[in-house]
């Protein structure tokens, strides 16, 4: 009886493991710039996702890491005035920024914390000419 009640237990926990949808995170799909581009007139960074995530627990910031002329002997510099938001769809993250970036080379660094609390983070690079 007590094995029985045990197979039972077991087929049970089985099904309903195999009824719950996989567990995933939050992926970038695409990124405007994009990834190793070179871009002008950059007002705003819009990063999308391939699943909604919270967008209280989400962010990103803008850090200019080169300037021409100015290679290796520039540091890493965090832009300001940069509005963070999420869309409407809470699968993008868009930062407008107070005015275009000057000409040099930026790190996006962005975390988002999916719907199941877990926190993925990335960075996304790009250049303005």
């Amino acid at each position: 009886m007590k094995v029985f009640r045990a197979l039972v237990v077991a087929a049970t926990a089985l099904g309903l493991a195999s009824a719950l949808p996989a567990l995933a995170h939050p992926a970038l799909v695409s990124a405007t710039p994009g990834a190793t581009t070179t871009a002008s007139n950059v007002k705003t960074v819009t990063l999308t996702f391939n699943e909604t995530f919270l967008p209280q627990m989400s962010g990103m910031e803008i850090v200019m890491t080169g300037m021409p002329g100015m290679e290796g002997h520039h540091p890493a510099m965090k832009i300001g005035g940069v509005k963070v938001a999420a869309g409407a769809d809470q699968k993008t993250l868009v930062a407008t920024l107070a005015r275009a970036l000057p000409a040099g080379s930026y790190d996006v660094n962005w975390h988002v914390v999916g719907t199941d609390t877990h926190r993925v983070s990335g960075k996304v690079s790009f250049t303005v000419k």
